[in-house]
């Protein structure tokens, strides 16, 4: 597997991340980079170990992407619930926002990820004419 490339896509997002916040501004643009961060650092986590599951047999491959899967969701639920009720971080960041940046970073890493794995495939050429 390719980790490399899902590294530099993941770190090619964070820009302009950065300038859709900044564009949006306020409360929802803090929001919205917060949800990418989060799924940026947790992306990257995941890419690493589905990377090293990956070098350790087939099987542990799927484990290790279960297990990535498995971390979004958990910083996905609990940043909105912080950002929801926790009164000084709803102040400054807006939870509906924090969840759209993390699920688009997170479709973004998706893609990252399928292309880094279509990359590192290895198709046997068929000799037969």
């Amino acid at each position: 597997m390719n980790a490399r490339l899902s590294y530099l896509m993941l770190a090619a997002g964070l820009p302009v991340g950065a300038v859709v916040a900044w564009s949006l501004g306020g409360s929802v643009g803090a929001g919205a980079f917060a949800g990418v961060l989060a799924a940026t650092f947790v992306s990257a986590l995941g890419v690493a170990w589905t990377a090293r599951a990956a070098a350790q047999g087939g099987r542990r491959a799927l484990d290790g992407f279960v297990l990535a899967f498995l971390a979004k969701l958990v910083f996905l639920a609990l940043g909105a619930l912080a950002l929801r009720y926790v009164e000084p971080l709803a102040e400054v960041c807006d939870w509906s926002a924090y969840l759209l940046g993390f699920a688009a970073t997170v479709a973004w890493a998706l893609g990252a990820n399928a292309l880094g794995h279509a990359r590192s495939l290895r198709i046997p050429r068929s000799t037969t004419p």
